[in-house]
């Protein structure tokens, strides 16, 4: 059995890669690549990104912990967590609260910039640090409410 901590550890490392990536492939999908991405669409972009990826990173991970819990894989966390103890209904709800923290930093980040476009290397980066950081900050909160879950 590994520790709540090793577990917590690795999904995210995991969360972390497969967000970097599908946020480069993403990024390659929805603004042609090569070509200057207008800054507008790059920062309302971080609505849909912040829904995906939160949901993603909470429901997947969730999934496979309970699983693992389940078989005695990992040790569960002691407390109580205020998410909600359905791993499905926990994705959703931080995936909504995470797409209006993506709306409010997209409104800041056009504000911010002072540019009507960016290179497509530069937004790319953009997006995928952005998808990095979030999958950073969301996967171990989904995780630890899982870790909870059998708690209550």
């Amino acid at each position: 059995m590994i520790t709540a901590a090793d577990h917590i550890r690795r999904e995210t490392l995991i969360s972390i890669a497969i967000n970097g990536v599908l946020s480069l492939v993403f990024t390659a999908i929805f603004f042609a690549p090569f070509a200057d991405i207008a800054v507008p669409g790059l920062a309302f972009d971080f609505v849909p990104q912040s829904f995906a990826i939160t949901l993603m990173s909470v429901l997947v991970p969730g999934f496979l912990t309970r699983r693992k819990l389940s078989a005695g894989g990992v040790a569960p966390l002691g407390g109580r967590s205020v998410l909600p103890r359905s791993f499905v209904l926990r994705a959703l709800l931080l995936a909504v609260i995470a797409a209006g923290v993506g709306y409010v930093l997209g409104l800041a980040f056009d504000a911010v910039v002072g540019v009507p476009t960016l290179a497509w290397g530069t937004g790319a980066a953009i997006k995928i640090a952005y998808g990095v950081l979030l999958a950073a900050v969301v996967t171990p909160i989904g995780l630890r409410a899982e870790l909870r879950r059998t708690a209550r």
